[in-house]
């Protein structure tokens, strides 16, 4: 069989692709996912204690809006980059500078806001920087094993691009189930800590992608 011949068979078996495939594939995949690392959270690591309390207050919403941003960030450009065409919207990005930036004049303002420099370091470090970014990498395994078999079973091109969207994905949505537990309070810890955790997600995502996503 010569190439012509060999292309209009693969022609006549051509089938349309039902319309919202792409994006019913990535919820309920990344919906399984996130199931898991609610479960790995409540096994792990428990609830903050103020739960409820802290709920009442407008910053644990400003940190899960924060968090959700980097999902939708991550959920956007996944969708376009499962496609053997797609490319990553320029919204995502913005989106992303856009949060980031107005969570980081936030965190400036309160560490400005501070009475010394013992003060302002208290409020960035908080009493779990050094444990926050890691738990959130780990709290996003389930979701990123998801979001990229999800991934793999449509028709991605560009796959460091698309590991790196399905591991911020992951990350956003990690990092929110991670809030359920962290009880770390400022912008300025948010921002530095919870966006390295996110980022983290994101580089491993991109770091999977060649491996995890090529075709076989």
């Amino acid at each position: 069989m010569n190439t012509d011949e060999l292309i209009a068979v693969l022609a006549d078996d051509v089938r349309p692709i039902r319309p919202g495939l792409v994006q019913r594939r990535l919820a309920s995949f990344t919906g399984v996912g996130l199931g898991g690392s609610v479960l790995l959270l409540f096994t792990w690591l428990p609830p903050r204690p103020d739960l409820m309390a802290a709920m009442g207050g407008l910053f644990f919403w400003e940190k899960g809006l924060y968090t959700l941003s980097f999902a939708l960030a991550g959920a956007l450009a996944a969708e376009r980059l499962a496609r053997p065409d797609g490319k990553p919207p320029a919204a995502a990005g913005r989106l992303l500078g856009l949060v980031v930036g107005l969570m980081a004049i936030s965190g400036v303002a309160g560490l400005l806001a501070a009475a010394g420099p013992a003060q302002r370091l208290a409020l960035w470090l908080g009493d779990s920087f050094q444990v926050c970014s890691l738990r959130i990498v780990v709290l996003s395994v389930p979701i990123l094993a998801m979001t990229l078999a999800a991934t793999r079973s449509l028709a991605p091109t560009r796959l460091r691009s698309a590991g790196a969207a399905a591991g911020l994905l992951a990350g956003g949505l990690s990092a929110t189930v991670y809030a359920l537990h962290c009880p770390e309070s400022t912008a300025a810890f948010v921002v530095t800590w919870y966006s390295l955790g996110m980022l983290a997600c994101g580089a491993i995502g991109a770091a999977l992608g060649p491996w995890v996503l090529r075709w076989r």
